[in-house]
């Protein structure tokens, strides 16, 4: 039987034998696009809007423990009402369940939402001992860190993206963006020996983050939705975070504060299903590294514009918080160029 031929002027050129059919870049094709890297940075914006508000209801509740758990809570009923008026994201949680009942997604992912609660209770403590700007450079460095080893090694199913010179120098980049923005800030640090302990409690809190942020990726790739994962990241993170609350309040009893009646402070909770679904949808398409940097950049962002607009200690923003905030944007820059013809391994 002959071999059947493509017929003259289809344009089908056959390969020659021995040649290899020239392979597409996804990983740098996705890397290329700006695209998600400015939906990641907008994403981010949210964060010091939540953060804004969540210590608001934690200087009211006077319990930062009962703040972050509140917070998670309503994420959690803000998502559970969507689910009851959307088939589809019924559908989706149905799906992911299947996957993790069927050990396709393993089923230790379902508990990504321990860690965010856990860098929510590190924002709570840590960063009241630490000072806010020790906290951020400490929580920035470990989710830089996480992102790196994250991505080399694919932790949750994503691509594999080694640390190559621009993906270290970006990151080098982003750690001196992050000491230059809280720089002014450093003067209400207490002494480094009171620090310490809680100082590597924010960068093990931002290194999980970034391995957070992969697993949500798998639970979307399982689910088909960034909404069934952000759903369960809320569900487990309210059990978490309801649980320390609940064995701080047996230890050293309540503080007393009743719950404000102002609806705004509880919007927190709106704010984190905005960031972490954005994340879930985000995290497979530039990885965990261009995510966290890109979010930085967008969190710095905003934080400079609340302070002008909203200020909470009657100062704006220094010179050098707005050329660190800057200089965020030329790390994302350099970490997400690549060299021409290379590809991901």
């Amino acid at each position: 039987m002959s071999t059947p031929t493509a017929p003259p002027g289809s344009g089908h050129r056959s390969p020659r034998p021995g040649a290899q059919t020239p392979k597409r870049d996804r990983s740098s094709e996705l890397r290329g696009s700006t695209l998600p890297v400015v939906a990641a940075i907008a994403a981010g914006m949210v964060v010091p809007v939540q953060a804004r508000l969540n210590s608001e209801l934690s200087h009211r509740l006077d319990d930062g423990i009962a703040a972050a758990a509140i917070s998670f809570a309503s994420g959690f009923v803000l998502l559970s009402l969507l689910a009851l008026f959307s088939p589809g994201l019924r559908g989706a949680l149905r799906r992911l369940a299947g996957a993790s009942w069927d050990r396709r997604l393993p089923r230790r992912y379902m508990l990504a939402g321990v860690l965010g609660g856990t860098f929510a209770l590190a924002q709570s403590t840590a960063a009241l001992v630490t000072g806010i700007a020790v906290f951020t450079v400490s929580a920035i460095a470990g989710q830089t860190l996480g992102g790196l080893i994250v991505d080399s090694r694919a932790i949750g199913g994503g691509m594999r993206q080694r640390p190559d010179t621009a993906r270290l120098t970006g990151a080098a980049v982003i750690l001196i963006a992050a000491v230059a923005a809280a720089l002014p800030r450093f003067t209400d640090t207490p002494t480094p020996t009171t620090i310490v302990l809680p100082a590597l409690a924010a960068v093990a809190a931002g290194f999980l983050l970034g391995i957070q942020q992969a697993l949500n990726g798998a639970s979307t790739a399982a689910s088909g939705s960034p909404l069934a994962a952000t759903w369960l990241n809320f569900f487990v993170g309210a059990v978490f975070l309801g649980t320390a609350w609940g064995v701080k309040t047996l230890i050293r009893g309540t503080a007393g504060a009743p719950l404000p009646t102002s609806v705004w402070v509880y919007l927190g909770g709106l704010c984190g299903t905005v960031f972490i679904g954005a994340s879930a949808f985000l995290v497979r398409r530039i990885g965990v590294l261009l995510l966290g940097m890109a979010s930085i950049a967008g969190q710095l962002t905003s934080s400079i514009a609340l302070d002008f607009l909203v200020p909470s200690s009657g100062q704006s923003p220094s010179v050098l918080t707005i050329s660190g905030a800057l200089l965020t944007f030329a790390a994302v820059w350099i970490a997400s160029r690549r060299p021409r013809g290379s590809t991901a391994k």
